[in-house]
């Protein structure tokens, strides 16, 4: 199977390197080249030219910023890709932004679906990611084999595209407000000189666990903050889901605390370290 995948940030080289690792013919397109190139060291095929990479391909996996990029893409290379191609939009850009896809591809007579993505470097680095999927399953089933070879399962939320964002804003939602909370609890008995890595101890195994608090907060007890998915990225997320919240009447109140949390993090200069810099906000 040929498989193109546009955007090479920390999830798109992640999802290329083990589809190459995997034998399918993997072609990659960035922005910005030059990111895309060390993936020739892993078998992809990097290729400069848009249109070129979409030529042969079966799936075209978007895997980019906003829903703007995404229609950029769409724009630029739909005409140049073989009419049975699969496009799976795996970029989470809101409630609108879905729609405006959705619009587009329909009018275009594009074969398209989204799969959201759970999981940051180490999940897209290891086939361990949970896919978020929106679309017609007749879809899904032509593209099971690029599904599996990335995941280790798709949650199937409707036969529109849009029905997974919805799901992926709720689930981002979540991981911003526990990131917090872990990082919060950490930082206070910090300050209070008592071992932080005791609170992660005591949740372990029970019923209030989570394997992301002991991520987030261990990556917070270290001060380590390489991105595995970055500040920028969340509050993006977050202000989608915010704009969905406002479009539906729904209070915002716990969203526009945890997303003040992110936006004094990135005033720090943690837009691109990781979300466990949340931490920061509270020194």
């Amino acid at each position: 199977m040929n498989i193109t995948v546009v955007g090479t940030g920390i999830m798109g080289s992640g999802i290329a390197r083990v589809l190459a690792s995997k034998g399918f013919a993997v072609t990659a397109w960035n922005r910005t080249i030059e990111r895309a190139q060390p993936l020739e060291a892993d078998g992809v095929h990097v290729e400069a030219d848009l249109t070129k990479a979409v030529a042969n391909a079966e799936i075209i996996a978007i895997v980019v910023f906003d829903a703007d990029s995404v229609l950029d893409v769409l724009s630029k290379s739909y005409e140049h890709a073989p009419a049975n191609a699969i496009w799976v939009q795996m970029s989470t850009i809101g409630a609108e932004g879905s729609k405006r896809v959705s619009e587009f591809a329909s009018a275009h007579q594009l074969r398209l679906v989204e799969t959201m993505m759970m999981g940051s470097k180490d999940q897209a680095n290891s086939s361990q990611l949970i896919l978020i999927g929106g679309g017609e399953q007749a879809l899904f089933d032509a593209a099971a084999p690029f599904v599996e070879a990335i995941s280790q399962k798709l949650v199937h939320c409707g036969p529109k595209v849009g029905d997974g964002t919805a799901v992926k804003l709720a689930c981002n939602l979540w991981l911003g407000c526990i990131t917090a909370a872990a990082c919060q609890s950490v930082k206070v008995l910090e300050r209070q000189h008592v071992n932080p890595q005791l609170f992660l101890d005591v949740i372990a195994g029970g019923t209030s666990d989570s394997p992301y608090a002991h991520i987030k907060g261990g990556k917070a007890i270290a001060n380590d903050y390489a991105p595995q998915f970055e500040v920028a990225a969340l509050e993006k997320d977050l202000g989608l889901m915010k704009s969905v919240m406002e479009s539906v009447g729904f209070r915002d109140d716990l969203l526009s605390l945890v997303l003040d949390l992110y936006a004094q993090s990135d005033g720090k200069g943690h837009a691109h370290d990781d979300i466990s810099a949340v931490a920061t906000s509270f020194e």
